[in-house]
Parts: C-alpha cells; structure tokens; sequence
C-alpha cells in the first residue's frame, strides 16, 4: 500500500467510513480538463471516499451531484473554475485558476473557507495546500498534502493551519456521504457512455 492509501486508509478510521467506493473517475479526461495531473492523495482519496462531507468539511468529489453536470467528466473542473471567479477581483487574494501561481479549490469549509492547491508547474504531489479566507481576504499556507491537512484538522491536531482551530470545538465530524440520485440523459452526437454512479450515465467525446 502506497503512503498516500495508508493516509486515506487512516482518514477513514479516523472518521468511521468503513464503506467501499467501487466507481473510478476516467482520470485521463479529469486531467486534461484540469491541464495538470492531480496530487496521488488526492487520487487515493477520491478512490476510497464517495461524495459526503466531514461535518462541515467537504471534499469537492468528482462525483459529487452538485459538479456532475450532465454526466460529463470535464464539468467538475469547468464548475470549479467558476466557483471563486468573482474573488478574481479582490487585489488582496491570489487569483483562483489552474495555472501556476493561482489556486486551485479541492475542498471548503462550511463555504467559508476554500481549501486550495496552489498551481506551479512542479510534480502535482509537491503543490502547497492552501486555506483561503474569501470574506476576510486572506491566505494561509499548509506545509503538507490534502490528506494531511484533513487527518491535522479531523484528528484535532489544528495547530499547523491555526484559521481552523474552532474545527476543535466540533469534533468528532464523522464521514457522511451523500444521498444517491438518478437520471437518464441523452446521449450526444460524438459522445460515448460507459456506466457511472448514481444511475448516471457518463458521457464522454470520442
């Protein structure tokens, strides 16, 4: 078992899933979407995790309804995307995107606070993890991967990213994952489908 599995594989003791997520994402696609690679962590994550939320945090899932837009693969980064454009305005922030210097947002706490990689053009697995105070337009930065940032923070050691240390106070947050859906949507010209979760069928270009 790679480090980054052990990682996730303690992620999910620590928070009482002891589920089986059985749906890979087409990576290939993803990342060319995305223009990068993503971090192993964050792979192994996706692969162990269904879509839920730890309390209030939550880890922007592939899968996950809310990006899953019309069962195309390339929707969860072109959401992602779109989700802190408007902060591309405020002069004391990075700016939100996928190329290097701007940040990239993997997860957020109860909507406040976006949890973020900082783009560079160096391996994937050694970006910088991000928080990001959108409100109070501030930053601060995570010597460590998504998974270690998640097991400090769940695991009540806080003191490295002190922004959430009154995640503290709510412990424990147990793993929840979200309700199931499903739909039938057609099929478009040059596309292929192959199954997905939730009933959805994934529609991808030839």
């Amino acid at each position: 078992m790679t480090a980054h599995r052990t990682r996730a594989a303690q992620l999910a003791g620590l928070t009482g899933w002891t589920g089986h997520w059985p749906h890979l994402p087409n990576w290939r696609a993803l990342e060319i979407a995305f223009s990068h690679a993503f971090p192993a962590d964050f792979k192994s994550y996706v692969e162990l995790f269904p879509p839920g939320a730890f309390g209030m945090v939550q880890v922007f899932h592939p899968f996950d309804p809310e990006f899953f837009l019309l069962g195309d693969t390339r929707a969860y980064v072109e959401q992602l995307m779109a989700r802190n454009d408007a902060t591309n305005d405020e002069p004391d922030l990075p700016r939100f995107g996928n190329q290097p210097g701007e940040l990239f947002a993997w997860g957020t706490v109860n909507g406040e606070y976006e949890l973020c990689w900082e783009i560079t053009a160096a391996d994937p697995d050694t970006w910088t993890c991000v928080v990001a105070d959108i409100p109070m337009r501030s930053v601060e930065r995570y010597d460590g991967g998504m998974l270690e940032l998640l097991l400090d923070v769940l695991g009540g050691d806080a003191g490295r990213i002190p922004s959430l240390g009154y995640l503290l106070d709510l412990l424990p947050m147990p793993f929840s994952q979200y309700g199931t859906s499903s739909s039938v949507l057609p099929l478009q010209p040059g596309e292929v489908v192959r199954p997905g979760p939730f009933g959805v069928a994934l529609h991808e270009p030839t």
